[in-house]
């Protein structure tokens, strides 16, 4: 009698640890690949403003995974020339966010071959818990204000111009857009070659991704070189007059002038004939982007 009565007493027992167990590993799996975290009020954040908290101050969102990247209409299709408006955000902190915009073209990060030369324009504004205002400008004159919420890997914006030039009334169309991270797979003919591509770190990009390939139009093809993260969002495209039938034969991440900042050498030549092998040697500046001020070849 009282044999069977511990046992039942143990049966009752393990179902409710059994169930208690449960209940723990669910909630866990639940938070699990969130942009949020639980955290209390005395927990020290290293970045304060990369971070949002909401009204009860529980949760955060890494504002980092917004950065560097270059946001372009989620519904493009890659097919032909992007004619939309494209931006990146290169800072947010304290509640203010700066970036660089272009309202008919692809936003790549400023490149020069020979010096820096903004071609870019201004994206100014402030965060507010999930939500972000700011004033933009072109270099065509073009202005007006853009309001975002920071979504998964998305930003939907909805976009009002107040001035708009003559020459582009046609090309700006003021309304609700959703924006994405423009991607190696957008670039439909770049064929990218795996043993002269790498992980690296370099200074404020952090560790990243650089991409060296071609871009294969079948009758011709050139050299081209990115740098991305592990999911081949691109950050950041070195812009050079790489010669039509040529290769990358050579690829280093080093401070080559001595000034603290890593650079990077591409070496290409042409691919079946006898022609001196061409060095391109493309320096980081003190914003992190790039520019060559020479041209040698071997």
């Amino acid at each position: 009698m009282y044999k069977k009565r511990n046992k039942r007493i143990r049966q009752i027992k393990w179902f409710y640890i059994l169930t208690i167990i449960f209940l723990i590993n669910a909630v866990c799996l639940t938070g699990c690949g969130k942009k949020s975290k639980q955290i209390n009020n005395t927990e020290d954040i290293s970045e304060p403003g990369n971070f949002l908290l909401n009204d009860n101050n529980q949760e955060i969102i890494d504002y980092n995974q917004y950065l560097k990247k270059i946001w372009i209409v989620k519904n493009w299709s890659g097919e032909g020339g992007y004619d939309y408006f494209s931006f990146y955000i290169s800072k947010i902190e304290n509640g203010i966010i700066e970036g660089k915009i272009c309202v008919s073209a692809i936003a790549f990060p400023e490149f020069s071959f020979y010096e820096f030369d903004d071609l870019l324009g201004d994206l100014n504004g402030t965060v507010n818990n999930d939500k972000a205002e700011c004033k933009f400008n072109d270099i065509y004159g073009n202005e007006g204000n853009i309001v975002w919420n920071f979504q998964d890997n998305e930003l939907e914006a909805k976009i009002e111009y107040v001035h708009k030039e003559r020459d582009c009334e046609n090309k700006l169309i003021d309304g609700q857009y959703v924006f994405r991270p423009y991607n190696l797979n957008d670039i439909k003919d770049f064929i990218p070659d795996k043993k002269y591509s790498f992980i690296t770190d370099i200074d404020s990009w952090g560790n990243v991704n650089l991409i060296s390939g071609e871009v294969d139009h079948t009758d011709k093809f050139y050299p081209a070189i990115y740098l991305t993260n592990d999911c081949n969002d691109i950050f950041y495209k070195f812009h050079a007059p790489f010669k039509t039938g040529t290769k990358v034969k050579e690829a280093t991440v080093k401070d080559f002038n001595n000034d603290g900042r890593k650079d990077v050498k591409i070496i290409t030549a042409f691919d079946d004939i006898e022609i001196e092998d061409i060095e391109w040697l493309f320096y980081q500046g003190d914003n992190g982007l790039f520019y060559n001020s020479r041209l040698n070849v071997n």
